[in-house]
């Protein structure tokens, strides 16, 4: 287990290190001058001594590896440049859209993951082949139908047709359920399709048939025993659909009018803003990484064999999962 834990930590430490070279490179290295191309936007100009004092800041006329170098340094320092559009510093600018972009976030999960569980229920357990043949096919419906489509209907019924949430202001957690319902849709899709597929083979196992042959009511055998052996592949799903969350709100967050990262990351590469681009896709990046390394050091503890499989050797997730569904 210990070993597993530390060969884990140091992928996602190297993950960490190459988004990061990899982001800055292509944002910073590549031909023209940001700065240049601020002074020159006739919309949002900046002055000469601005556009110098950028330039002195960001090393520009110094090699790339020691403007890399630089940046690293800040970076540990806690300093991750300044907007060239506004010239706020860029840490202030994601401490404020953060809060906005977590709340949805977590919102959309929540009802990703509710959605995804009951039409599993539904398309595995339920008595009518009818009401499982509909709900085996939601998840492909959820998925072919984009996310900006759902917002704008959703905007179009619960705003404009129906009045329940206001458009334009901001009316709390109605504002940010509406804005959730669409950005979950997409997400619930792969939660639900693993989930039937685990619980497909859960249900069967010999096990169940020895578990109603000693009386166990269906609630008890689905809820106390399949639900658990057959969501242990959902666990990987849920952790990858974060990214889903993250990439989905940016489309959302303009639709909505909400003030988040992902309104942030689209106002910046419209104004062609790399320090706040870069910020955003280092921040998605370690947030993506960091709750992979959570999900991989909780798996052991949900199911000790993935621990004990995993130990001598690098595994491939998914092989295990698939290992262990299929001998529990």
């Amino acid at each position: 287990m210990t070993t597993f834990a530390l060969r884990r930590i140091g992928q996602s430490i190297i993950v960490i290190v190459l988004a990061y070279t990899a982001v800055f490179f292509v944002l910073n290295v590549l031909p023209g001058d940001p700065i240049e191309t601020q002074i020159s936007n006739p919309e949002n100009p900046i002055s000469d001594d601005d556009a110098q004092a950028l330039r002195d800041y960001y090393r520009l006329s110094d090699p790339a590896i020691v403007q890399f170098g630089v940046s690293v340094q800040r970076l540990f320092a806690g300093d991750i440049g300044y907007s060239l559009n506004s010239g706020q510093e860029v840490s202030r600018l994601l401490a404020h859209a953060l809060p906005s972009t977590l709340a949805l976030a977590g919102v959309a999960f929540v009802l990703a993951a509710a959605l995804g569980f009951v039409i599993a229920l539904a398309a595995v357990f339920a008595p009518w082949a009818g009401v499982r043949e509909a709900a085996r096919s939601l998840p492909p419906a959820f998925l072919s139908v984009p996310v900006f489509v759902t917002g704008l209907i959703a905007l179009q019924v619960f705003s404009f047709s129906l009045g329940w949430v206001s458009a334009v202001e901001d009316e709390g957690l109605k504002s940010t359920v509406m804005a959730a319902l669409p950005l979950a849709l997409p997400v619930a899709a792969p939660i639900a399709q693993v989930l039937i597929q685990g619980l497909s083979n859960a249900a069967g196992q010999p096990y169940v048939e020895v578990l109603r042959a000693k009386g166990l009511s269906n609630e008890r055998l689905v809820f106390g025993h399949l639900v658990k052996n057959g969501s242990i592949p959902t666990v990987t799903i849920v952790a990858i659909t974060v990214g889903e969350l993250l990439a989905g709100s940016v489309i959302t967050e303009t639709i909505f009018n909400r003030t988040g990262i992902g309104y942030l990351t689209e106002s910046a590469v419209r104004n062609q803003d790399t320090p706040i681009i870069q910020a955003v896709v280092i921040t998605v990046s370690v947030t993506f990484v960091v709750i992979n390394l959570a999900v991989d050091l909780l798996y052991p503890l949900i199911d000790p064999r993935i621990g004990r499989v995993a130990g001598p050797a690098t595994v491939n997730r998914t092989r295990v999962l698939r290992r262990a569904a299929v001998t529990a």
